[in-house]
């Protein structure tokens, strides 16, 4: 939250004092009380935020893998493609060549029953 740890610094040095006060036998006073309930607060929210960017280094990893199994599904699905293309082309060839080689003989012979 501060972009300097001024305040975590003397956070931790106020509750240090009051801890070792506290050991003495010394009663804590409400302002004392606020200031461990403070310290108590920002350990939480630092354990919290070491969690939380665990979680999300995580999650990362995560994601960056699913969407390398999504980039090869799509490879696999390039590949189908250009086998079905192939295909493709290969049957237009034979088809082309059957329709001339027809079209080649019907005309034959029927110049050679017109001649």
């Amino acid at each position: 939250m501060f972009k300097d740890d001024i305040f975590e610094k003397w956070l931790d040095n106020k509750a240090r004092d009051i801890i070792t006060e506290l050991g003495d036998g010394k009663s804590l006073s409400s302002e004392e009380m606020m200031i461990l309930v403070l310290k108590a607060q920002s350990n939480h929210f630092e354990h919290l935020d070491t969690d939380l960017r665990e979680d999300m280094k995580e999650l990362r990893e995560d994601m960056y893998k699913r969407f390398e199994q999504v980039d090869k599904r799509f490879e696999q699905v390039d590949k189908r493609f250009e086998q079905m293309i192939g295909r493709i082309d290969r049957f237009m060839i034979w088809s082309l060549g059957l329709t001339i080689s027809s079209t080649i003989f019907i005309l034959g012979f029927m110049y050679k029953l017109m001649g």
